[in-house]
C-alpha cells in the first residue's frame, strides 16, 4: 500500500492515509506562500525596489506571511494526529487574519477612485472574519471548519468578480498602466488567465480532495501577488494621477494618494 493516497478525501480520521494526504496538501499550500513572500521581499522588495511604493503589495506581504502560520499549525496537527485540536482553532486564526488582508487588495481594482467604498469594503471584511472566528469558535465541536471554509469560498468568489471587473474597466479605458510597464492587450490577457486560475482554484476546491484543495487555494494567493504587482502600478493607484471632477453631492470620487 502506498504511505499516501493522494486521492483521499473521507477516510476516518485518525488514519495515516487521510493524515498523510492532509499533511502534504497543506505543504503545498504553504509552499506557494512561502515562495509568494520569497517573491515579495527579494525580488519587489530588495532587487526592483518597487515594494514599498506599491501598497498593494504590503497587503499582499501580510496575507501571505499570515497563511504561511496557518498553513504550519495544519502541517503539526496531521502529523500528529490532532486533527481539531487547538492548533486547528490557531490555524483557523491565522486564515482568517490572511483572508482579511488577502480580499482587501481586491477592492482596489473594484471601486478604484473611490476611496471611501474601499474603506468600508476593507471594515466588511474586518468585521466579516470577526464574526466567521467568533461563529466558528462557538459552534466547534460541532462545525469546525464549516464556517471558515464558508468564507475562504466566498472570498475566492469576490476575487473572481473583481478581475472581472478590472478586466472590463481596463478594456473600456476606465483605468489605464502605462505602456514601459505591460500593454494594454498584455494586462487584458493577464487578467483573463488569473480569472481562469481562479476559477480553476475554487472548481478544484469543491471537489473536496486535499491534494486538489489545499495547493489550488495557495495558487490564489500567487493570482493574488502577480495582479497586484501591476493593478498597484496603474494609473489609478499613482501618486501622481489627477483626482476626477467632484461628484454632485459635494464628495471627491477619486484621488487615491499613498495611505491606506
Amino acid at each position: 500500500m502506498p504511505i499516501v493516497n493522494f486521492w483521499v478525501d473521507d477516510k476516518p480520521l485518525g488514519t495515516e492515509g487521510r493524515n498523510g494526504a492532509f499533511l502534504v496538501g497543506h505543504f503545498g499550500f504553504f509552499m506557494f506562500n512561502f515562495l509568494n513572500v520569497c517573491y515579495l521581499t527579494l525580488f519587489e522588495g530588495l532587487i526592483f525596489q518597487r515594494f514599498r511604493k506599491n501598497p498593494l503589495l504590503k497587503l499582499a506581504f501580510f496575507a501571505c506571511f499570515a497563511q504561511i502560520f496557518s498553513c504550519l499549525t495544519s502541517i503539526h496537527r496531521y502529523n500528529i494526529d490532532e486533527e481539531y485540536g487547538f492548533y486547528a482553532r490557531a490555524g483557523t486564526l491565522f486564515g482568517i487574519v490572511a483572508f482579511v488582508f488577502f480580499n482587501s487588495p481586491y477592492l482596489y481594482l473594484i471601486f478604484q477612485r473611490n476611496t471611501k467604498a474601499i474603506r468600508f469594503g476593507m471594515c466588511f471584511w474586518v468585521v466579516a472574519g470577526i464574526a466567521c472566528c467568533f461563529v466558528g469558535e462557538a459552534n466547534w465541536e460541532t462545525k469546525n471548519f464549516t464556517y471558515f471554509r464558508i468564507f475562504i469560498g466566498f472570498s475566492i468568489f469576490f476575487h473572481i468578480v473583481a478581475l472581472m471587473i478590472g478586466h472590463r474597466s481596463l478594456n473600456d479605458g476606465s483605468i489605464s498602466i502605462d505602456a514601459s510597464i505591460a500593454s494594454k492587450e498584455a494586462m487584458l490577457r493577464m487578467f483573463k488567465v488569473l480569472i481562469f486560475l481562479d476559477v480553476m482554484s475554487l472548481t478544484g476546491g469543491l471537489l473536496g480532495k486535499p491534494i486538489l484543495t489545499y495547493p489550488l487555494t495557495g495558487l490564489t494567493f500567487s493570482v493574488m501577488v502577480i495582479a497586484m504587482t501591476y493593478v498597484g502600478r496603474m494609473d489609478f493607484m499613482t501618486a501622481g494621477y489627477e483626482p476626477l471632477a467632484t461628484t454632485p453631492g459635494g464628495g471627491a470620487s477619486g484621488g487615491y494618494g499613498r495611505s491606506l
